[in-house]
């Protein structure tokens, strides 16, 4: 994490040696997010549980952004606080019940976009480091209550994605975005109950819708 952010910063200096401006602003917005994982079933022994990915939830970021564009070309490095969440469905095929329960996320998110700018049209794609700082998770507190053990989710303090994205500027204040992310990295790879690991591929995509105003 440390030597990617080095690297991030050695880029942005050598971009404004010879940028035509840099200008800088803050930005908000929304996100539909999902918790998205294969179906897999736990079986303690007791009972047997199923596992699945449910609806996608409405989760926000904020933070700051800079600009920095070279002819056609920019730049855009970003500092966002964001919440995201998805639902989760455990079927607990032994009681033949069923619990629609929501996984919340607090990260920050650092991605950094390079892309052309056409007229106040843009198309930008880059990477994206995200560090988790909390987590409220209903599956893991819903799987302690059924199952009277110890249950510890495996979740990721740091992962790596992508965004790629269209954009638009208004009157050269105001700029608008949507993009989609996509996750290189596991946000989590299971979780534990008692003594007993069960694996499964969990990550956390989001389609995002932003507005940001520039200094």
């Amino acid at each position: 994490m440390k030597k990617l952010l080095f690297i991030l910063v050695l880029v942005g200096f050598s971009l404004t040696s010879s940028a035509q401006f840099l200008r800088f602003g803050v930005k908000g917005g929304v996100s539909s997010t999902n918790v998205k994982f294969d179906k897999t079933t736990i079986d303690n022994g007791v009972n047997s549980y199923l596992i699945e990915q449910g609806d996608a939830k409405l989760g926000m970021h904020l933070g700051f952004f800079a600009r920095i564009q070279v002819m056609g070309f920019f730049a855009q490095p970003e500092l966002l606080f964001s919440h995201s969440q998805g639902e989760v469905v455990l079927n607990d095929l032994t009681a033949s019940q069923v619990y629609n329960e929501t996984q919340k996320f607090n990260k920050v998110d650092i991605p950094v976009l390079v892309g052309w700018k056409f007229g106040p049209a843009r198309i930008g794609f880059g990477p994206v480091a995200t560090v988790l700082l909390s987590e409220n998770d209903g599956l893991k507190d819903k799987l302690t209550d059924l199952t009277n053990q110890t249950v510890k989710n495996n979740f990721n303090s740091a992962t790596f994605g992508y965004q790629i994205g269209l954009g638009l500027d208004i009157l050269k204040k105001v700029t608008l975005d949507v993009r989609y992310e996509g996750n290189l990295s596991k946000l989590g790879s299971g979780i534990t109950i008692g003594n007993n690991e069960y694996s499964f591929d969990q990550r956390n995509p989001q389609i995002l819708f932003s507005a940001g105003i520039f200094f």
